[in-house]
């Protein structure tokens, strides 16, 4: 179940589209392996030190390896790990924290990530075409 859906629309991403057109048969490789290298790591850097605290004496997530990240085809998945459930939906305000407001910390942080990880794509698509038409 996936508690917020999130998308990106920035220039570079035209960028990014070109230059995949130029290499189509070896794109998704390319992007597959720069988004586990490097795109989930950066996402998963910018959202871990905005992860709210609460004022409970405990293990918070902000101060743990939180986060597990998934790789799928052409994307991955950030979520909590099962001891860090209660920040699951934090986007909706719902959880153990029912009372509070969404902090979207999850978006903000996928946010400030998000164009650094598409110049990554871009520049690695880039490193490929160059590689491919050197060969």
């Amino acid at each position: 179940m996936c508690a917020a859906k999130w998308s990106m629309d920035f220039p570079d991403v035209d960028r990014l589209v070109e230059s995949i057109s130029k290499i189509p048969n070896r794109s998704e490789t390319v992007i597959n392996k720069t988004l586990r290298a490097k795109g989930a790591p950066k996402a998963m850097d910018s959202i871990q030190p905005i992860i709210p605290l609460s004022r409970k004496k405990k293990k918070h997530a902000r101060d743990s390896k939180a986060l597990v990240v998934k790789h799928g085809n052409l994307e991955f998945t950030i979520r909590p790990k099962r001891a860090f459930e209660y920040i699951k939906y934090p986007d909706l305000g719902i959880g153990t924290s029912k009372k509070k407001q969404p902090k979207e910390f999850m978006k903000k942080g996928l946010d400030k990530a998000a164009s650094r990880i598409v110049d990554d794509l871009a520049d690695a698509v880039i490193k490929e075409i160059d590689n491919t038409l050197g060969e």
